[in-house]
């Protein structure tokens, strides 16, 4: 138990110290009394511009004591220091990152209306491959001289599965499979469809043995309808529903929201109950669909539609830690001030990402995932991670990235 001392336990500041201490297993109370801290024999930590007897002091920036959303508030580097309004306060710091404030204020979105790495300020000070804010909080328990060891023991690598095609070739309808035909590879088709050969994008085979080798992993299914983005095999067909019923039994299963589902809370619970219908029982996992996802209008959606778990939270066109955090942590609306019950589970990397944005050989991905896997060993987090089932076929295009996704796994278990 450690006591803190603060003038104005604000909503923020309850935020921010609670994924601080409290979900890492360290309880905490809050002191305003001065009487009563002076006779505490807790560990003190001061939060305020109050000269105090303490374990570790922080002169508050102001940043947890306002409402609203600054539009110039920008963080800052100097020395290998992270500031705010010339203030480096670590409370305040961790809180304009992880509540995503940078995505309230003005910039500039992509062609899919997503919040780029390019305007992210991680991005511009070099930093969005480190998860620095768990960085600061390891160095915060360090100053108050708390024990992180337990913290270091969760660390945990979940590898998750979007399967926005089921099949390359299989139970898509007359209609498409005629006209696959125009799109090449008649003989590989005509070996699927008649010859009894396996789809190239059935690997769940694949899944399977991944998830008897680590604690969990998660698949997202879409059951949206037919569109531009959104491709998959009708949710109505009975051998989907099967796959789905299966890709169920393995552990983690969550919906994948279709591409206009992230605006719309009519679509969203329509295909929630689509998916409850086909495992039967209740759905509160998402993942965005070309993780596309708009602060707080998605997210709010999300809780409308009673999901409380998300785990779309990085980037579609970059690595790296989007909230600079690898620990799960609860949505605050900085739009009502309010601190919600919407637990994030952010990503570090992307496949796609990985070969078609940063242009990578399966070897030099391998660098960067170990790397950034390393960092997360150091704070205790989880590594999470997201592949897809035509991604695992080891064969064109994909030709080596199997071993990528498995040397992920074992690295993620050497202690």
């Amino acid at each position: 138990m450690i006591a803190i001392f603060t003038k104005d336990l604000t909503e923020r500041l309850r935020y921010v110290l609670d994924f601080c201490f409290e979900s890492k297993g360290c309880p905490y109370k809050v002191i305003s009394d001065l009487k009563e801290w002076e006779i505490l024999e807790d560990t003190k930590f001061n939060y305020s511009n109050e000269i105090l007897d303490c374990d570790y002091a922080i002169d508050p920036s102001g940043l947890l004591s306002e409402e609203g959303v600054d539009p110039f508030l920008k963080l800052d580097k100097k020395d290998n220091r992270l500031y705010l309004r010339e203030s480096a306060d670590p409370l305040s710091i961790i809180f304009y990152i992880i509540s995503r404030y940078e995505e309230y204020q003005p910039h500039q979105r992509d062609e899919h209306n997503r919040f780029p790495s390019s305007e992210s300020q991680q991005f511009k000070l070099g930093i969005l491959k480190e998860p620095i804010v768990d960085d600061i909080v390891l160095r915060l328990w360090k100053k108050l001289g708390l024990d992180y060891s337990d913290v270091l023991e969760r660390f945990e690598c979940v590898p998750s599965f979007d399967i926005d095609v089921a099949w390359a070739y299989k139970f898509k309808g007359f209609l498409r499979t005629v006209g696959g035909f125009s799109k090449g590879k008649v003989g590989e088709r005509l070996g699927v469809l008649v010859g009894g050969k396996k789809d190239p994008y059935d690997t769940y085979g694949e899944i399977l043995n991944i998830s008897t080798q680590v604690n969990r992993v998660i698949c997202f299914v879409p059951v949206s309808d037919w569109g531009k983005y959104d491709k998959n095999i009708k949710w109505e067909n009975p051998h989907y529903q099967s796959l789905i019923r299966g890709l169920n039994s393995t552990g983690g299963m969550g919906l994948h929201p279709g591409y206009e589902a992230n605006g719309s809370l009519e679509k969203l619970t329509e295909e929630k109950d689509r998916l409850e219908q086909i495992v039967g029982h209740e759905m509160n996992k998402s993942r965005f669909h070309f993780l596309r996802f708009d602060l707080p209008n998605s997210y709010e959606l999300l809780r409308e539609a009673d999901i409380h778990k998300d785990y779309s939270m990085g980037f579609s066109d970059n690595i790296g830690f989007r909230a600079g955090t690898s620990f799960p942590y609860y949505f605050f609306n900085l739009s009502t001030n309010a601190y919600t019950n919407l637990l994030i589970f952010p990503f570090a990397y992307m496949d796609g990402v990985l070969k078609d944005k940063l242009k990578l050989a399966p070897e030099e991905a391998e660098h960067e995932i170990r790397e950034m896997m390393d960092r997360v060993k150091k704070v205790g987090g989880l590594y999470m991670c997201i592949w897809h089932n035509s991604s695992i076929t080891d064969r064109d295009e994909w030709e080596g990235w199997l071993q990528v996704l498995r040397n992920t796994i074992k690295w993620s278990l050497e202690k």
